[in-house]
């Protein structure tokens, strides 16, 4: 039995719908889902990085389609997820991992639409996604949404923006209502919670902070995008049957509760 189940995977045929799939946490994510044996469709604006990884993807010998989006459109996420439909016939599983922000001004400073923008793209885009995605997993009787949070939005961290760590705690209590309403339907809703992940946007950010962050953290080291990738897999998988509305932190200690 052993030998049958080597290099098998419970997510072997689920299809999966990443966003932000491109690059970064969201790359590594829909790397590691297309490695287990799911097809992927990254849903990205940054049509370059999408086609690269979908092609890195498939010379790999997965199975992935990148869908030109704006996760903050309510058009564009529902076309998205025809198109997967379409393409493979079912969704199993959605990552919300579209978020992020450039700016970091204090609150006299932050203008309404700057809070907009990134409360819509770091939440709002979740909602959206999930709005499409949940009637199709209710239907089938099977689900996993995983959202992808932040350790500011569970604890105050000066380095990030005022409206972003609005955004990611508002994840967490959307992830918990979701989770109770869809649980009768075999669906479950969970979030991850990264600290400080290596990304290109992390050295833009913080390149001049780095060593004190890293002395912050009980581990040692910044995360990798691997890292958040794994836990994502493990929420993703059916044997994560009952476990839902929790979030799963990821930050190598820093956060603790």
């Amino acid at each position: 039995m052993a030998e049958e189940m080597e290099g098998k995977s419970s997510i072997q045929g689920h299809v999966a719908l990443v966003t932000a799939g491109a690059v970064g946490i969201g790359e590594a994510i829909a790397e590691r889902l297309a490695h287990e044996g799911a097809r992927v469709a990254l849903l990205d604006l940054d049509q370059a990085q999408g086609e690269a990884t979908e092609r890195r993807i498939c010379e790999a010998g997965g199975e992935a389609r990148f869908i030109n989006t704006d996760a903050t459109s309510a058009n564009e996420v529902k076309a998205a997820v025809e198109e997967a439909l379409v393409a493979w016939g079912r969704l199993d599983i959605l990552v919300n991992c579209a978020g992020g922000f450039v700016e970091n001004p204090a609150i006299e400073e932050l203008e309404e639409a700057q809070w907009r923008r990134v409360v819509d793209l770091n939440l709002k885009s979740a909602y959206l996604c999930a709005r499409e995605a949940v009637p199709i997993m209710k239907k089938a009787g099977y689900g996993r949404v995983v959202n992808i949070a932040s350790q500011s939005g569970r604890d105050a961290i000066i380095e990030t923006g005022l409206a972003y760590s609005a955004a990611k705690a508002g994840l967490f209590g959307f992830c918990r209502r979701l989770a109770v309403e869809v649980a009768p339907y075999g669906v479950t809703v969970n979030t991850v919670a990264p600290g400080v992940v290596i990304t290109p946007r992390t050295g833009v950010l913080h390149k001049d902070r780095l060593p004190e962050i890293i002395s912050k953290i009980p581990a040692g080291r910044l995360a990798d995008a691997a890292d958040i990738a794994d836990a994502v897999w493990y929420l993703a998988r059916p044997e994560a049957r009952y476990v839902t509305g929790v979030t799963l932190d990821v930050n190598g200690g820093r956060y603790v509760h």
